[in-house]
């Protein structure tokens, strides 16, 4: 029986009896839309539909009824030829697991029609799933520390190919060139969930030639400041990468939205133009033209410096959430924060930034986006248009010493006992040092014995990966909660037991280690 679940307030969860009713699902879904629906998230046994609002979600929840078999639709599948040489480390050995020759193996693997079902953990990785195949092979007992791009692998019924060199427990049984994700493509993944994979036994791959390279816009050949100390770490961000999950593709993106927003507004841009966004305070440029900015977020001194020689080089403070002009050769310095964790300098008329896979924003997961910038790095702008400066505002409210986050249950509650339940809103959480954009790890205030878990389980058993958002709480087997942020995955595998307000999460992107967290259930229908 299908099931639908409240997942956050714009999510519903609908929760198949098999891989093969997932895909239906999907394929249904895609092709009869309901209202508000903006983005599938299909799965191993769920898809995840994401929807405009939170009263469409519930309309869906309540009200609609989804098929319960597979249907024939009359959508055209793309199927894909994908090359391979069958020479993979790890052949012999899914031989002897399924009792079949290496040349059986081939064989099995190359006539069996893959169908794409879901994205993985990395922007072109997916799991392919088909009917007609019947080897069941184990992961690696040890997964390789680093699996190289183009590899062919088996895991339990599933096959895969790994787009770039990463950790991986598949076994290996050849590889391809095939350009899974190529930014210079258009779309830069060369598969989809719905499309159809046929694997083509070769001997030897084609040289493929490198894409023709878009040369990017060049930057203007005089910088408007350059950094001279990035702090902790300094990304470039914007309003993200929404809709593109079913690439593997998270949404990353500004992890205080509010404080973004604030800056780019004050300085005359649209709210969702590219911005640094700093960790800790530390950062330091200098202006090379004059330029006008503006400081947001967590607590932290702002002090300019001028070199004039008829001045006493006293620095002058700016105040945050207001913008300030730096004439040339004159240094902005933040110093380390106070309160709060990430700070956010706009740039009348935006930063000048690569943009891969629409967005400028730096991905810590995936690696999309510029790498973190370094000391002596020239700084350009985008030169987009930009209305008045706008006046200063009242400072958004950041973490001192605790927070409290309003949650919305499940869907996977029901994976924990009624005790359980009442200690994760009972407990006073911390905020782990191992926190980053991915996620906030929790760990309770008070010490405990470690040998049994803070959350416990109700039941037994792995879940099979399912959609992901931003805010969802996934409970590990050691009980203690992790909270997804910006640069989250796209599915994951442990039970989400909740998911945090979208108007809460700024608070928990601002809260540094030792932050004290506490929850409340809220009801979604009100």
């Amino acid at each position: 029986m299908t099931r639908i679940k409240r997942f956050s307030l714009n999510y519903a969860l609908v929760d198949c009896n098999s891989l093969q009713h997932a895909l239906s699902v999907h394929a249904h879904l895609t092709e009869h839309p309901t209202p508000g629906q903006i983005e599938l998230i299909p799965a191993a046994q769920t898809v995840l539909v994401h929807f405009a609002t939170p009263q469409q979600t519930e309309s869906f929840i309540t009200s609609f009824t989804v098929p319960e078999h597979s249907e024939t639709t009359g959508t055209q599948t793309t199927t894909r030829i994908i090359e391979t040489v069958y020479t993979g480390e790890d052949l012999n050995d899914v031989a002897n697991a399924t009792g079949l020759s290496v040349e059986e193996v081939i064989t099995k693997h190359s006539s069996a029609s893959w169908q794409v079902a879901f994205a993985g953990f990395a922007p072109g990785f997916f799991y392919l799933h088909a009917p007609d195949n019947t080897m069941d092979v184990p992961r690696r007992a040890t997964p390789r520390t680093s699996v190289p791009a183009g590899s062919v692998g088996l895991a339990g019924q599933l096959s895969g190919i790994y787009p770039r060199s990463s950790p991986g427990g598949w076994q290996l049984i050849g590889h391809t060139n095939a350009p899974l994700w190529d930014l210079t493509q258009n779309p830069p993944a060369l598969l989809e969930p719905g499309n159809t994979v046929q694997f083509k036994p070769v001997r030897e791959l084609v040289e493929i030639p490198a894409s023709a390279s878009v040369n990017p816009p060049q930057p203007p050949e005089k910088g408007v400041a350059r950094l001279d100390a990035p702090g902790l770490q300094t990304v470039y961000q914007d309003g993200g990468r929404d809709g593109l999950s079913h690439w593997g593709v998270s949404p990353s993106g500004f992890a205080d939205i509010a404080a973004a927003h604030e800056a780019n507004r004050l300085v005359g841009n649209a709210v969702t133009v590219t911005l640094l966004e700093n960790l800790g305070g530390g950062l330091k440029l200098t202006a090379t033209d004059d330029i006008v900015l503006a400081v947001t977020g967590a607590q932290v001194s702002a002090t300019v410096t001028s070199p004039d020689e008829a001045n006493d080089k006293t620095p002058r403070t700016v105040r945050l959430y207001k913008a300030f002009a730096l004439k040339p050769s004159e240094t902005l310095q933040l110093g380390p924060t106070t309160g709060g964790l990430r700070t956010y300098l706009a740039l009348r008329g935006g930063f000048e930034a690569p943009v891969e896979a629409g967005s400028t924003s730096r991905d810590t997961l995936s690696g999309l986006g510029a790498p973190p910038l370094t000391t002596g790095q020239t700084l350009y702008t985008a030169n987009l248009p930009a209305s008045a400066v706008a006046v200063g505002a009242r400072p958004l409210d950041v973490p001192s010493e605790s927070i409290t986050l309003r949650v919305t249950a499940g869907p996977r509650d029901d994976w924990f006992t009624t005790e359980s339940l009442e200690k994760f809103t009972a407990t006073s959480w911390q905020v782990s040092d191992s926190s980053d954009r991915i996620g906030v790890r929790l760990t309770p205030e008070n010490p405990r014995d470690s040998t049994t878990p803070v959350l416990q389980r109700s039941r037994e058993g792995e879940l099979p990966s399912e959609g992901m958002v931003t805010g969802a709480i996934q409970v590990p087997p050691n009980g203690e909660p992790v909270i997804f942020l910006s640069d989250r995955p796209v599915t994951g595998g442990y039970p989400v037991i909740a998911s945090v307000h979208p108007a809460d999460l700024r608070l928990l992107a601002q809260a540094p280690p030792t932050t004290r967290v506490t929850f409340t259930f809220i009801d979604p229908a009100n």
